[in-house]
């Protein structure tokens, strides 16, 4: 556990956690709930979709952390 007042690196810590836990339940209950439903063929349709989805949640993340960095950098520079 991080020292009670690094809050940042806290937050940083929660978000790689969440971001693991929904790849996790996408891929992982997704795929299992598509498989046993629709089989290989719909798995393999499935796993292609939510490539997309898992994706654009990855830029998501890359622009957030683009954006903090040239926040800090912003500041940083004087």
């Amino acid at each position: 556990m991080p020292d009670p007042t690094d809050l940042r690196r806290y937050q940083r810590q929660t978000d790689r956690n969440l971001l693991i836990g929904f790849f996790l339940l996408l891929f992982g209950v997704g795929g299992g709930l598509i498989l046993a439903f629709y089989g290989v063929g719909g798995l393999a349709t499935g796993l292609t979709c939510m490539a997309g989805g898992a994706a654009v949640a990855g830029l998501v993340v890359l622009v957030a952390n683009g954006f903090e960095w040239l926040s800090r950098w912003l500041d940083n520079r004087d």
